[in-house]
């Protein structure tokens, strides 16, 4: 196939490619976790700050302080739309980063750097995790792109000539910024910074002073968090350490968690996963029988990115509670893994022929590839969506926040535990609803000292707080019955007048 012909359907494939997850970002309907991410990044661009002014549980604070920035510069109240389009440009460039790095292995291959992207991208893209996990307003997509950014500047920077002290600089910063966002990603920085220790130096010296911009960097880029923590020591503990304890406790009690064997195995097992799985475990057994063949010149590289995957599936297991999202990380990180043993298979026959083992491995990448669109076509059935806006899911939720605030009397106070859509429509409501259904579930478990201090409130410790400030209007029809009953029971009375709307919620409006 000549060179310009893969060019263009390389481009193209990646166009679609980007279509694919704007459509799959814009056609799922609002997550409950969502709520808590947004919501916090509202109350930050309004001056408040995060655990001493309001709760944000087991989370870091950087994912708020970004969405709060676009949220100030934009002007705009689609927050949920801003925040999905946010991890929608992550998970773009994630992909973009993929095609990237293959092309950099590649160099001297064009035609089969090219080709065997596009696969590594399908595989991405079409694995059924990781569309599960891409395109929410949630901080997993902008850990994904700090983390293969680094992964491309590390493997850049795996030669004498291109160490330089800002591109070590820029990985520390990155990883710092993205173990902000999620504490669980520290093991992935640690294990970037013992790789950066391993370069080759001369002297001990010479090792430190090559990991000090890595270390300048993450202290620099640690300094608001800290801050940030220093306000409200207190809250920052409970909000990340007791308040997860105890909702994973509640979830087990209620039975609504999964055994984490039994759901690694049941994700690891779908077809699009296992292929990818069983693809990279054949690469590197093959790399490793027949190493002394093989001119490995970045074998750090290759190492890293044959660790990554592997460490984001022990931080999987990390959380007292494992969700399906956890085993949608490692999936970009093992996608271009596979640049490296594919690469070092090209190199064998030299420029003129291809090895034997490439023809078979590149085949498998392909087959693998088709095998991964054909058992999840989903993402392709929704792609015309992304041409469609008047029907994606932010935009209908806006709508039915800004319905509910034209029928809603002042002083305009909603009680609702999906913050957004109050909100979006211009409303007040609950401080201490800001995280939504995720602390409300079980802060009655906490004391009452700790709920002041977290500002947060439970199904019982909420009607005190209304005897106070009687809500306008509530929104129910968000959250399971049994956590919404006692505010039906206490405050909706029979002449509020009721609105039911097509995605789901039913707002209840005082006369």
């Amino acid at each position: 196939m000549p060179a310009s012909l893969v060019r263009i359907v390389f481009v193209l494939t990646l166009v679609i490619l980007s279509l694919v997850l704007l459509a799959n970002s814009m056609t799922k309907p609002a997550g409950r976790d969502e709520q808590m991410y947004c919501t916090a990044a509202v109350l930050l661009a309004q001056g408040k700050m995060i655990y001493r002014d309001f709760s944000y549980a087991a989370q870091t604070p950087y994912h708020p302080l970004l969405c709060a920035a676009l949220y100030k510069i934009s002007g705009t109240t689609y927050y949920l739309l801003i925040g999905r389009l946010l991890s929608c440009v992550c998970d773009i460039l994630t992909m973009l980063c993929i095609a990237g790095m293959y092309r950099r292995v590649f160099k001297p291959f064009t035609t089969a750097g090219l080709l065997l992207a596009l696969a590594a991208c399908i595989l991405y893209v079409f694995n059924p995790l990781a569309a599960y996990t891409n395109g929410y307003a949630w901080n997993h997509d902008v850990v994904i792109l700090c983390v293969m950014v680094s992964l491309w500047l590390f493997i850049s920077a795996d030669s004498q000539e291109n160490r330089r002290p800002l591109r070590i600089a820029a990985i520390g910063a990155l990883l710092t910024l993205a173990t902000w966002m999620r504490v669980t990603t520290a093991p992935a920085q640690l294990l970037f910074f013992v790789m950066i220790l391993s370069l080759p130096a001369n002297s001990i010296a010479q090792r430190l002073r090559t990991a000090l911009p890595f270390l300048a960097a993450s202290v620099l880029v640690s300094i608001w968090p800290l801050w940030v923590i220093a306000q409200a020591p207190q809250a920052f503990y409970l909000n990340l350490v007791k308040i997860p304890t105890l909702y994973g406790r509640w979830l087990h009690e209620i039975g609504m968690v999964f055994s984490k064997f039994d759901l690694t195995f049941a994700c690891l097992t779908r077809a699009g996963y296992l292929v990818l799985i069983l693809l990279a475990i054949y690469l590197f057994a093959a790399v490793a029988v027949r190493r002394r063949s093989l001119k490995i010149e970045n074998g750090r590289s290759l190492l890293l990115a044959a660790l990554l995957p592997a460490a984001f599936f022990a931080i999987a297991l990390i959380p007292p509670t494992m969700w399906q999202q956890y085993l949608g990380v490692p999936v970009p990180f093992l996608a271009v893994s596979l640049a490296f043993p594919l690469s070092l298979f090209r190199r064998l026959g030299g420029k003129a022929n291809m090895s034997k083992h490439f023809r078979i491995a590149a085949a498998l990448a392909g087959l693998s590839a088709g095998v991964a669109v054909l058992t999840y076509p989903q993402p392709l059935y929704i792609a015309p969506f992304a041409l469609a806006p008047e029907q994606w899911a932010p935009i209908e939720m806006h709508k039915t926040a800004q319905d509910i605030a034209g029928k809603t009397k002042k002083p305009k106070q909603v009680l609702t535990l999906a913050p957004l859509l109050a909100l979006e429509g211009g409303c007040d409501f609950y401080t201490e609803l800001s995280a939504g259904a995720i602390i409300y579930r079980i802060a009655d478990s906490l004391s009452p000292q700790e709920r002041q201090v977290t500002h947060t409130a439970g199904p019982q410790s909420l009607l005190k707080l209304l005897e106070s400030k009687p809500p306008s209007a509530v929104v129910l029809g968000v959250e399971m019955q049994r956590l919404e009953t006692p505010i039906v029971e206490s405050i909706i009375k029979s002449d509020w007048k009721k609105e039911s709307y097509r995605d789901g919620p039913i707002a209840y409006f005082r006369p």
